[in-house]
């Protein structure tokens, strides 16, 4: 072996031995990077502190007060109703709570919390109020706003979640926008798609949106609303 390859011999070995030690240095290609996940139960564990501790109420209540504080101040009167302005409220997570069939399937997927349902596993025929939302709602409505719900749930619960709001104490509201049902096998258009088009509807109708609330940032995407406030959800996402 020669004195150039006697050198080169180092050099080579401390190239190699991140791979050889299952390491990737930084800069090289992300697929070439595998790191484990943090357990499954670790996670499951956090979000159950992250809820019995009363830091996702808190949280809740923080997001709901602001929007209140926002419509106090650019309202400070009663609004006159042949101003058409309007709040739009999500319901599954931001005016009512999954969390029996969430923290009971271990933070499934939302898909498979619907599954869950449907299976009668849990029932659906009791979703309670997450109360700092429904104050905000009767404030807007005492403001003289008129308030929607537009949600992701398909047409086929129109029944069911008109019982759920009433039963958590929503009342007034000038309509609520569901979904058509998706035939089996078909994919279901994103929420950051089917939402901006409800809201579009209501602008049609000649209302003004002035202030949007979910628990999505899908719920939020794209036009119609002068503020938008997102409520903490780390349970499940959507598109």
């Amino acid at each position: 072996m020669t004195m150039r390859s006697l050198t080169l011999v180092p050099v080579v070995v401390a190239l190699l031995t991140p791979y050889l030690l299952g390491q990737a240095p930084s800069g090289t290609h992300p697929e070439a990077i595998f790191e484990e996940p943090e357990n499954h139960a670790v996670s499951v564990e956090r979000l159950l502190r992250y809820h019995d501790s009363g830091e996702y109420e808190r949280e809740i209540r923080e997001v709901a007060n602001s929007a209140r504080d926002f419509l106090d101040s650019r309202f400070p009167g009663y609004v006159q109703k042949e101003a058409k302005l309007a709040a739009v409220f999500d319901i599954d997570e931001t005016s009512l709570s999954n969390w029996d069939v969430m923290a009971a399937c271990g933070f499934c997927s939302f898909a498979t919390q619907t599954q869950l349902y449907k299976d009668k596993l849990f029932s659906n025929a009791h979703d309670p109020v997450i109360a700092p939302v429904r104050e905000l709602f009767n404030f807007a409505k005492e403001k003289g706003l008129a308030v929607f719900f537009v949600t992701g749930r398909p047409e086929s619960q129109r029944d069911l979640t008109v019982s759920n709001l009433r039963d958590a104490g929503y009342s007034g509201w000038v309509d609520l926008f569901m979904q058509p049902d998706i035939p089996g096998g078909q994919p279901k258009p994103p929420a950051r798609i089917f939402k901006p088009k409800n809201r579009q509807e209501i602008e049609s109708k000649g209302y003004r949106i002035v202030l949007n609330i979910g628990d999505q940032a899908s719920d939020l995407a794209g036009c119609c609303a002068v503020r938008v406030f997102k409520l903490p959800n780390p349970f499940y996402l959507l598109p």
